[in-house]
C-alpha cells in the first residue's frame, strides 16, 4: 500500500469515526436521560460525569473498532502486514487498541471534562439546555473520535516502503 492510500485509509477511517460518534453520542445521551430539558454542570447527571464517562467509554471502542477493521485489512491483502509505524514497532503496550484506548479514554476524559468547564463557566451558565448539550457533544465527541481513529492507526500501520 502506498503512502497515499494508507493516508486515504487513515481519512476514510477517521471520517467513519466522526460520522457514527456524531450521531450515535447524542442519540444515547437522550435516551438515557429522557425528558432531560437541561443539563446542570456537577453532580449525578450532570455535563461533567456525561463528558468524562462518554470519552473513556468512546475511546476504548473507537480503538477496537479501528484496529479491528485494520485487522480484516490486512487479512484482506488490503493493506501490507507490517511491524508498526517504528522502526522495530512500538513497545508491546503501546500496540494493544485495548491500552492505546484506555490511555486515550482517560487523557480525553480530564481534558474534555476541563475544557467543557471552563467554556461553561465563561458563559457564566450553571445549566445549559439539554438541546445545547447534545449539539455540543456531537461536535466534541465527533472531533474525539476522529482523533483516537487516526492515533491508533498511526500507531499500528505498517511503515510505507522506503521510510
Amino acid at each position: 500500500m502506498s503512502t497515499r492510500s494508507i493516508d486515504a485509509y487513515i481519512r476514510l477511517q477517521g471520517i467513519g469515526a466522526v460520522a457514527v460518534n456524531m450521531a450515535l453520542n447524542p442519540l444515547l445521551a437522550w435516551l438515557v436521560n429522557p425528558g432531560m430539558r437541561q443539563m446542570t454542570l456537577a453532580g449525578e447527571r450532570s455535563i461533567l460525569v456525561d463528558a468524562a464517562v462518554t470519552s473513556v467509554v468512546l475511546c476504548l471502542l473507537v480503538a477496537l473498532c479501528a484496529a479491528s477493521g485494520l485487522r480484516r485489512a490486512a487479512r484482506s491483502g488490503e493493506i501490507e502486514r507490517g511491524g508498526g509505524l517504528f522502526e522495530e514497532g512500538p513497545p508491546r503496550s503501546l500496540r494493544s487498541p485495548w491500552t492505546l484506548g484506555l490511555a486515550f479514554g482517560l487523557g480525553s476524559a480530564l481534558a474534555s471534562t476541563a475544557l467543557i468547564l471552563a467554556l461553561v463557566r465563561l458563559c457564566g451558565a450553571r445549566t445549559i439546555p439539554f438541546s445545547n448539550y447534545a449539539i455540543l457533544k456531537a461536535v466534541y465527541t465527533g472531533l474525539l473520535g476522529y482523533l483516537v481513529a487516526r492515533g491508533v492507526l498511526i500507531r499500528q500501520l505498517p511503515r510505507p516502503a522506503g521510510s
